[in-house]
């Protein structure tokens, strides 16, 4: 089965609903209906921590893992679980905000700031610090938000596959031109990460030019990208790169 937001996976050992894939240092994670696990092959996943969220929206800052969700059955958390935070790879979790309030399918961060779009009202929301505060910013029309890793306030946002760059957290932004239609952005330090069509693209220069990395045999889902490794899934296959997307093995 393919892997997308909220699609259906049996291949990942039975579990009912795959939300996301995300690369953690040099960890892969899968956020599921029944919580967070770790991958270590395709019929081979642990489940993370004792507390079982259904993690929809997820990021980090740092060494910090920040998810947004629900409970899982049986959970005597708030339902929405708001904004929570784990400083231990994701074995325990605490609030940080909006308890009982948001359920952030989007969520996206670097640094300090943090963007997120609630599936309850379908509004954009921004903090400043790590999670605590938050402003609106009006209806979300974006698929995807990367946040650039050096400059506080500045981001690049997919929005009807064309990118928009902002340097002040959305309350402006400038159209950036390419050619490319995009699906999937990441931001890392070595530069910034797309998926268009059946390639993966790297640019050096917030987007304004792109080199072609990689090319699949299929259309690529999901993109998710740490300092140390990239993954990106194509159907229901699960590729990893340690080399910023040149070379791709699949994960067996």
């Amino acid at each position: 089965m393919a892997f997308g937001n909220n699609a259906g996976a049996e291949t990942l050992n039975s579990v009912s609903h795959i939300h996301q894939v995300k690369v953690v240092g040099n960890k892969v994670l899968v956020l599921t209906h029944e919580g967070l696990y770790e991958l270590a092959g395709k019929n081979d996943m642990k489940l993370v921590g004792k507390e079982k969220i259904d993690v929809m929206g997820f990021t980090t800052l740092g060494e910090t893992l920040v998810a947004s969700g629900h409970p899982a059955e049986g959970s005597k958390m708030p339902n929405p679980i708001g904004v929570m935070k784990s400083l231990d790879g994701g074995l325990t979790w605490k609030t940080i905000s909006l308890s009982g309030k948001v359920d952030f399918h989007l969520l996206e961060g670097s640094g300090s700031d943090l963007y997120g779009a609630d599936s309850q009202t379908g509004k954009l929301m921004t903090s400043a610090d790590s999670g605590k505060t938050w402003k609106y910013l009006g209806k979300n029309t974006f698929t995807d938000i990367a946040v650039s890793p050096e400059i506080s306030g500045m981001a690049i946002a997919v929005s009807n596959s064309e990118l928009l760059l902002t340097k002040n957290a959305f309350k402006s932004t400038t159209k950036i031109k390419s050619n490319l239609k995009i699906t999937q952005i990441e931001w890392r330090k070595s530069g910034l990460y797309a998926l268009s069509g059946s390639s993966l693209y790297k640019s050096t220069n917030s987007g304004k030019t792109w080199t072609k990395q990689s090319t699949f045999k299929g259309v690529p889902g999901i993109l998710s990208a740490s300092d140390q490794l990239m993954l990106v899934t194509v159907g229901s296959d699960i590729y990893t790169s340690s080399d910023a997307g040149i070379k791709f093995k699949i994960i067996p």
